[in-house]
C-alpha cells in the first residue's frame, strides 16, 4: 500500500492544473485542489494537490492520505523545477501509522539535482548517481508541453522521468496522450471534459478528465490489480 500511494501521488501533480478551455492559458495557473479517494469502489481517503511559482521556480506539492482499517498512510511529495523545467529537488515523505499498536514508521527520500547527477538521501542511505539519459520530474513539464500544444486531440508526449520510489539509478518512460472531449459523470453530474491518458512503463495506466477551468474533475488509475479513483470535492 505504501508504494501504491507514492506511485499515485507522483502521477497527479501536473493533471490538477491542465487547462482545456478553447483559449488555453499562456502559463500554468496556481491553486490548490481537494479530492476524495476510492479504492475498488470503497472510500479510502483524500488528496490535496497544489501548485505555485516562487522565485522563478515551479513548486508542485501533492498530499495523499489513505485509511485501511487500523492503518493510516500519508504521503507528501514536492517537486521543484527551474523555469525551463530542469529538475532542482524532489522530496517524498511517507508515514505509516498503526492505531491499534501506536507504531509509526516514516520513510523520507530527498533527491537534489545537478545536471545528470542526482544526490539521493533515503533514510540513512546517501549516494550520488549519474543518470545516462536526459530526464524530467513528474511535476510541471508535461503540463507545459500540453499548454504549448493547446491540448490538441491526438497530441502525444514521451519523456523519461526520475522516480526513486520505483528505480533509484534508472529513469522511467512516461507517455501522455490527449484523447479528446468526452461526456462523463462525476459525483452524479454529467460534464463534458477533456480526456488525457498517461502510461508509466508497465506500472500503471491513468485516465484524467479535466474541466474548462483547468481543474481535474476525475482520475482513474489502474495499477497492481486495483482501481483507484479520485473525484474533486
Amino acid at each position: 500500500m505504501k508504494k501504491s500511494t507514492i506511485l499515485i501521488s507522483t502521477a497527479l501533480f501536473m493533471f490538477s492544473l491542465f487547462s482545456c478551455s478553447p483559449e488555453p492559458p499562456g502559463k500554468i495557473p496556481s491553486g490548490k485542489w481537494n479530492y476524495s479517494l476510492k479504492i475498488n469502489g470503497v472510500t479510502a481517503g483524500k488528496a490535496v494537490i497544489s501548485y505555485m511559482v516562487k522565485d522563478g521556480l515551479h513548486i508542485s506539492t501533492n498530499e495523499m492520505y489513505l485509511n485501511a482499517g487500523y492503518i493510516r498512510n500519508s504521503s507528501v511529495q514536492t517537486t521543484i523545477e527551474k523555469s525551463d523545467f530542469t529538475p532542482v529537488k524532489l522530496e517524498i515523505h511517507n508515514t505509516v501509522e498503526v492505531s491499534r499498536t501506536g507504531k509509526k514508521q516514516t520513510i523520507d527520500k530527498v533527491a537534489e539535482f545537478n545536471g545528470s547527477v542526482v544526490n539521493l538521501k533515503s533514510g540513512d542511505y546517501q549516494s550520488e548517481i549519474k543518470l545516462k539519459q536526459p530526464f524530467f520530474l513528474d511535476g510541471s513539464y508535461f503540463l507545459n508541453e500540453l499548454i504549448d500544444r493547446k491540448f490538441k486531440t491526438g497530441t502525444r508526449i514521451t519523456a523519461k522521468i526520475y522516480e526513486p520510489t520505483v528505480e533509484i539509478d534508472e529513469t522511467i518512460l512516461v507517455v501522455v496522450e490527449v484523447i479528446g472531449r468526452e461526456k462523463i459523470y462525476v459525483n452524479g453530474n454529467e460534464s463534458e471534459l477533456i480526456h488525457i491518458k498517461q502510461k508509466v512503463e508497465k506500472l500503471k495506466s491513468i485516465d484524467m478528465y479535466l474541466n474548462n477551468r483547468g481543474i481535474t474533475e476525475k482520475v482513474t488509475i489502474k495499477m497492481l490489480n486495483n482501481i483507484f479513483e479520485l473525484s474533486r470535492e
